[in-house]
Parts: structure tokens; sequence; C-alpha cells
């Protein structure tokens, strides 16, 4: 079931991708990409920003009795996780079973998984800080139909709901009834697992005890999600569209609201262009001008994707070598 849910959404998203394509001309889209020429090296170059500002949120989200790995580590790891959630249906979870193997060695395993659930959590935060922060400039300063502005507001609202929710859960220990449910099903029920998970939802606990760390972790990505303002005001100087800083935060800020509700669709195909299109026709721009934005976003995700994968198989050959080594020694 999982499985055909998931060639069903690339089937729908690349059916999307294709229309608009049609609707717009394939010679439009490549005269657009064109005038950007080698202005794509900028948009590429300055998400490394971003990467380092999700770094230092996830930093933040460690506890301060454990050990924290350099940041250069947790920066590859963040890149190799991030890669791993955009090509895998996932649902953005199995990108942090990638970080937990990279750091395997290099700090204990709990600390490490208390981390990235919390900074998990965080990220959302911060999202929902960006969007909501971003809407009330936006709705002050663009002449918005009532039927967007009110659904911009719901979306952020329900995701609120849902954020106060973890943290209850958090608080409360998430991962012990999550471990009881498994266990009545007749796995994990050795007595160890017990005693990991224990501790695991103690550290997490932890964490929200320690509120400056907490905030500090959600300002940052605050500020990674406030950086795609960055990347949209070079986009809309190489396409030629008269770039101002509101306008680069309401695309962003619709296109982070667009992101948060599609999730589950992978890569997300056909949704990443088509949101742009439908963005810019509703602040009044060239709509062609919005699949080109959202095909250079696509090539910026898809560098980096492309690195990111390379960080984990070269981490992934190191630890193979460090393991076969003693056999030929």
């Amino acid at each position: 079931m999982a499985r055909m849910a998931e060639r069903t959404l690339w089937g729908l998203g690349a059916l999307l991708f294709l229309a608009l394509v049609y609707r717009f001309g394939w010679a439009d889209l490549v005269s657009n990409l064109r005038a950007v020429g080698w202005g794509i090296v900028l948009v590429i170059g300055q998400e490394i920003l971003a990467f380092a500002a999700n770094t230092a949120g996830w930093r933040s989200a460690f506890p301060q009795h454990s050990p924290i790995p350099p940041f250069g580590m947790l920066l590859r790891a963040r890149l190799a996780g991030d890669a791993i959630n955009y090509v895998t249906p996932t649902a953005t979870v199995g990108g942090e079973f990638v970080r937990l193997e990279m750091l395997a060695g290099r700090s204990a395993r709990i600390p490490v998984a208390a981390s990235l659930t919390v900074a998990k959590l965080a990220q959302t935060l911060g999202q929902v800080v960006f969007i909501a922060a971003g809407l009330a400039i936006v709705a002050a300063q663009f002449s918005l139909p009532h039927a967007v502005r009110w659904s911009a507001w719901a979306s952020v609202s329900g995701v609120v709901v849902a954020c106060t929710a973890l943290v209850w859960w958090q608080r409360r220990g998430m991962f012990t009834p999550l471990l009881r449910l498994v266990q009545s099903a007749g796995w994990l029920r050795a007595p160890h697992w017990a005693e990991h998970i224990a501790r695991l939802d103690a550290e997490i606990r932890s964490l929200h005890g320690q509120g400056s760390r907490m905030a500090l972790s959600v300002v940052a990505f605050a500020i990674g999600w406030a950086l795609g303002v960055v990347e949209m005001y070079i986009v809309l100087w190489l396409l030629g569209v008269p770039p101002t800083w509101s306008l680069a935060l309401a695309i962003e800020v619709f296109s982070a609201t667009l992101d948060g509700i599609l999730f589950f669709v992978p890569a997300k195909l056909g949704t990443q262009e088509g949101g742009k299109v439908f963005i810019f026709a509703l602040l009044g721009l060239d709509p062609a001008k919005g699949l080109a934005a959202g095909v250079l976003r696509r090539i910026r995700e898809l560098f980096w994707v492309a690195v990111g994968l390379a960080v984990w198989w070269r981490a992934q050959w190191n630890a193979n070598t460090a393991t076969a080594a003693p056999l030929h020694s």
C-alpha cells in the first residue's frame, strides 16, 4: 500500500510538471533559464548559509552534559540526512537515521537521538515563526484574496496546535508509549530496550527543561528558513523581475506554507514548480517566471542532494574500510 501511494504521488507530480511545461512552453522555460546563465552558481552557493544555520539549530539541541561533535561533522551529517529525506518517501524522517549513523562512534547514541528528536520539533517551530512573522508583514503590504489569507493563517494555526501537542508529548515521554505498543505486537521485548528508551525520554525531557538552548535552536532554524528570502531575491533579479525584499518575502512565505502542507510529496515533484506558478500569479507576476523560479530551486536542491549523497557514500566507505582493516593486518 505504501509503495503504491509513493508511485502514485511520483506519477501525479511528474504529470503536473509536464502539464506546466506544456502550458507555458518549453521554449519559454529554456529562454528564462538561459537568461540566468552563470547566476545559477550564486543560487546554488548561497544555500550553504541555510545549511550552516540549520546545523547551528541542531547543535543547540544537544544535551549540555554530552560532548558535542565538531560543527563540520554535524554539517556533513546534516547534508547527508537532508539528501536522504529528499530522495526517499519517509516524510523527512529517514534522514534522521542517517545522521545518527554518521555520528556513531563519535558521540553516544542516546544524546544524539535526543538531539535529533528535539531538533526536528525545533525546525518545525522555526518554520512556524518564520511563516507567522512573514504573513504579518505580507498581509500589511499586499492586497491578497481573503480566501488565501485565511487559508494561510489556518494552516499556521493547525501546525501550531500540532507542535504544541508534540511539545507536550515529548515532555511526558513520547517513546516509552510507542515501545509498549511495539512490544504488544511481540517485538523488542528484550529488557535493554525499555532501559534505552527510558534514558532517551529522560534526555528529551532534560532538553526541554533547558529553555535557552531550545529557544536558540528555534531561532537558528527560523533564520535558516528566512535565508530563503535571500535566495528568492536573487532568483527574481536573475529572471528580470524587479526584486524587492517584500516581494521575495511574500513568495518565500507562501512557498514555505505550501511545502509544509505538501510535505508528503516525494522530492516535492510537481508541487515545487506548481506552487511557484500559483504564487507568482497570485502576486500579479508572470506565472512563466514562476515556473522558471521553481526549476531553478529544483536545480539548487538536486546539486546539494548530490553533495549530500556523496558525503553519505564517503562516510559509508570509510566505515567499511575501518571495519575491514583488521582482517588484512
